[in-house]
Order: C-alpha cells, then structure tokens, then sequence
C-alpha cells in the first residue's frame, strides 16, 4: 500500500511537473526584459523619456516586451553605450549621437554650430532627407533610432553678453563640443576643456569667465550665481544637441513584427506629444533662476543666429566638409531643413 501511494505521488509530481513546463515556461519565455542605459539622473526629462517610451510599449504589448533602466551609468559609461549597442551587450539607451563620432565622423551633424535652429525645427529631420541619412548611417553601423530629441544650450559670461562671433575674442571659454572647440578658437576665445560638473569652480576662480552648456546645465551646477550675463535659447540657439532614444539592431530583429509595430507606433506618439512639450520647459527653468538671480539676460535674434550661421560655415562647417565623407552632402541637407 505504502510503495502503491508512493508510487502515485510520484506519478502526480511528475504531471505537475510537465504542466510546468507545458504552461508557465513558454508563458514567461515570451516576456521580453530590455536592459535601458543613459547617463542622466533618474528623474532627468531624457530618464523621463525612456521610461514613457517603456511603459507604453509595454502597455501596447501586453506585458510582452519589459523594461529594466539604469540612469546615472550605473550599468555602461556614456561613451560606451555605442559598442554596447552595436554588439547586442545592450538593448537601448538614451545616447547623445555625437559621441559615436570617434568611430563615425559623419554623426558630429547631430552636435554641429547652426545646423538646427531651434527644437521644433530639430524634430523636423526625422521625416526630412538629413535625419534618414543619419538613421541609415546609424542602423548601418547596428543602432536603429527610434525617438530624436534635441536639447538646447546657451552662452554664459562673467564680463560681457555674448551675442555674436566678434564678441567671443579674448574671452576664456569652455566650449561644448569639437566642431564649437573650433569655431570658437577661429573667433578669437582661448579654449579650455572641462567637464560641465567642473565649470562652476573655474568660473570661481577665473580660469574661464565665458562658456557653453546645456540649459539643464547651466541650472543643475548654479551657474547663476557665478554668471553675469547670459544668451538664453528660446527662440534660436547654435547649439543643439541630438540625444536619442535607440535600440540595437540585435536586439530590434529579435523582436515580432507586432512588437516592431508597438514600438514604432510608440516612438511616431512621442514625436507628436511627449518630446517637445517636455524639452522646451528646460529653458522657462533656465529663463526663472536666472531672472531670480539678477543676470542679465539675452535672447537670440534671427538676425545673429544668421551671423552665427555664416561665421560656423566658414569654420566648423569647412572643417566638416573637408574632412568627413560626405560631410558636405549632410550639411546641405541640413541647411534644407531649416527651410
């Protein structure tokens, strides 16, 4: 009797055990979980905007496709986000697309002096001829974009208003950027490099008394109270930064058709709803702790963002054209796009 109910228990493990395998395993094998990495602090509106994009996706996916986020390069450092991508070791991240340009020049477009004019302007090039050739060029190289968002910048100084190219000379300036690095050494500045996080001190104590950043930046790190003056991008900027949402293509070619379509569909929502509104409150933060802080401020007018124009064509973009493949091709498509 005992070795019979024994035998019966051994018979109903086992058909529990099949149903296992049967019902739970492939359940739980069709839940996707897609590794999201960025550098920005959780709560950043780029943070904001990855996770946005994961919880509609999921929504639309019914649970099929997950998210698991790492802000603040708690899982790839900035830089490396790109190979990571590009070899499957990650599945997305939010990624400033000029920092691929040490392995494709052709992606400093995307971080170039007057080549977008202002964020609404910017978000035009994913249906314009200029941000297709940049989405070719980055699935070619196994990084498909997904959602574009630009994020502007401006010009800051202790001793005068920065407003055109002629006002840059003899100033000591942090530029944003190698083709900026460029452009502003042409115009007479002594450059000095340094990381964001360090300006407020060599601002202090008189290494740099001029500098570019981002306006996230220029709040983040209380420039205000080091800065007197300061040219703020409401309305025209020269610089404008493409920090995008992308997925590997490893990991994009795994996913359904229908889960391709969730994602896409996901990414034409941001476009229409979510980039913009969110992006352009960076700058009313910007414009309230500047005024609070009694800096003069400055908006750029159309006609000295043209004057920026003509002096980075004779510079940054020269130096682009004649060094890069197809860099002139890229800046004329850029130039369209303003149109």
């Amino acid at each position: 009797m005992k070795k019979r109910m024994q035998k019966g228990l051994a018979v109903l493990g086992l058909a529990v055990t099949v149903m296992f395998f049967w019902y739970v395993v492939p359940a739980a094998a069709k839940t996707m979980v897609l590794k999201v990495s960025h550098q920005f602090a959780q709560g950043d509106v780029r943070d904001r905007m990855a996770r946005v994009f994961g919880d509609m996706v999921t929504q639309k996916t019914n649970g099929g496709v997950k998210f698991r986020y790492y802000p603040a390069k708690s899982l790839f450092k900035p830089k490396e986000q790109w190979d990571a991508m590009r070899k499957g070791a990650l599945d997305m991240a939010v990624f400033p697309l000029d920092y691929a340009s040490g392995k494709i020049p052709q992606l400093s477009i995307t971080l170039m002096p007057c080549s977008v004019a202002n964020i609404q302007q910017g978000l035009t090039w994913r249906n314009k001829p200029i941000g297709k050739n940049v989405e070719a060029l980055m699935e070619k190289n196994g990084v498909k974009n997904l959602v574009w968002a630009w994020f502007d910048g401006g010009i800051g100084s202790k001793i005068r208003q920065i407003r055109v190219p002629a006002d840059v000379k003899g100033t000591k300036l942090r530029a944003a950027g190698k083709k900026f690095e460029l452009m502003m050494r042409m115009a007479g500045a002594s450059i000095t490099s340094m990381p964001s996080s360090e300006t407020y001190h060599a601002l202090a104590t008189g290494v740099l008394d001029t500098m570019m950043t981002s306006s996230a930046s220029f709040v983040s790190y209380r420039l205000y109270e080091v800065l007197k003056y300061i040219n703020v991008p409401r309305d025209y900027s020269i610089w404008y930064m493409a920090e995008n949402l992308c997925i590997s293509k490893k990991t994009w070619d795994r996913l359904s058709a229908e889960q391709q379509k969730a994602f896409l569909e996901t990414a034409q929502w941001m476009h229409e709803n979510w980039v913009y509104q969110n992006f352009k409150s960076l700058v009313e933060k910007l414009i309230d702790a500047y005024t609070k802080a009694g800096a003069q401020i400055h908006y750029m007018t159309q006609d000295e963002f043209n004057t920026w124009l003509a002096f980075a064509k004779k510079t940054a973009w020269k130096d682009f054209a004649e060094n890069v493949e197809g860099g002139q091709k890229l800046l004329d498509m850029a130039l369209e796009a303003m149109k």
